[in-house]
């Protein structure tokens, strides 16, 4: 095995190892809300400065490990929470994890484990709705960026016509606001034969792998960094 070869290897194991502990849809919501008192505990004992960029959601941004790296110049702090949904982000989240810290932007991921578990895309964006409501009541002059649902294989693809659909509807409810953007993070996450692409997501598991990562990074960042760092400090 070459040293690129065992160095990948050893990345993609470390990687499987830290996705087997982050919760899922399947989590109980007991568990779910434990970790967000711990995300919050800790995001309160060292708060970030006001007017950051804070990173809020469910488990594809809780393993987005490399977020400050990727939108660097900007000072962003990231509090996902796996197994989350987009109702606990419009009545927890978004108060305690985003407004109190006063955040000039917040980027959202949620909403496929809402869809995984039954909901309709209906359902999420109601939530959203609540969501988005709440953080232009408080601070007016904060933007939201909203990411695409995250076409993960397996058993999830199955409800992609409902992933689609939530996005189209996110999609939609951003354009009534000049704050509120949309970033399409699902398309590039799924090949020119319809499925996602295997070699952006751990193997049977619906987590991404840096790669997939990589795959944000190049749609996000020309989107919120080109628009926040005239705001940077």
């Amino acid at each position: 095995m070459t040293t690129q070869l065992l160095v990948l290897s050893l990345f993609t194991l470390a990687t499987v190892a830290t996705a087997a502990e982050i919760l899922t849809d399947k989590s109980p919501a007991s568990k779910v809300m434990a970790k967000y008192e711990k995300v919050l505990a800790a995001a309160r004992k060292n708060p970030p400065s006001p007017g950051g960029v804070v990173c809020i959601g469910s488990s594809h941004m809780e393993l987005w490990k490399t977020a400050a790296e990727d939108l660097a110049p900007l000072s962003v702090n990231n509090y996902g929470v796996g197994g989350s949904r987009m109702t606990q982000a419009a009545d927890h989240f978004i108060d305690n994890l985003a407004i109190a810290f006063k955040p000039r932007a917040v980027i959202l991921y949620e909403g496929s484990n809402d869809i995984n578990a039954g909901s309709k895309p209906e359902d999420v964006l109601a939530s959203f709705k609540k969501l988005q409501r709440k953080l232009h009541a408080a601070l007016p002059e904060t933007r939201l960026y909203v990411l695409g649902l995250v076409p993960s294989p397996g058993k999830r693809f199955e409800k992609i016509d409902d992933l689609r659909k939530t996005n189209e509807l996110l999609r939609k409810e951003c354009e009534t606001q000049a704050w509120m953007k949309f970033i399409d993070t699902t398309t590039p996450l799924i090949g020119s034969d319809g499925q996602p692409k295997a070699e952006l997501f751990i193997p049977g598991n619906i987590h991404m792998l840096p790669s997939g990562y990589a795959v944000w990074k190049s749609v996000i960042a020309p989107v919120v960094v080109t628009a926040e760092k005239p705001f940077e400090k």
